[in-house]
């Protein structure tokens, strides 16, 4: 049986997984290494802290992820295809080595933020 998220190193481990399917994805990888040239050792941190606030609640982001998608969407228009396909990866990369509900939250949440996000990139085009 698969463990559930339960602490930041669960959610370090899975952002880990996760980004390495993400750079190597044939539809959003380039957004990660032509677009942006995300840099994972200064990023994983900075979600960490998102996805721990939101699962774990420990108030430790202090950001604005859509103000930074509306960014990268004027570098390279986002679309839905790109946001579909990030919850694949992200939901695959859950099931793989997370069971419970707080992993089902994060396959949720995921969903409601991809939605949302997406209705204010297009809000602000």
């Amino acid at each position: 049986m698969l463990p559930d998220i339960t602490q930041r190193q669960d959610i370090e481990f899975l952002l880990g997984r996760f980004y390495e399917r993400a750079f190597a994805d044939d539809v959003i990888g380039f957004i990660f290494t032509e677009v942006t040239h995300l840099d994972l050792v200064t990023h994983l941190p900075v979600i960490a802290n998102f996805w721990e606030d939101i699962l774990l609640g420990s108030h430790n982001y202090n950001g604005n992820p859509v103000r930074i998608h509306q960014q990268i969407d004027k570098l390279s228009e986002l679309n839905e295809q790109q946001f579909a396909r990030w919850l694949v990866l992200w939901q695959i990369t859950i099931d793989e080595y997370f069971a419970g509900s707080i992993a089902e939250e994060a396959k949720q949440r995921a969903n409601n933020i991809a939605r949302i996000m997406m209705v204010k990139i297009e809000q602000n085009r």
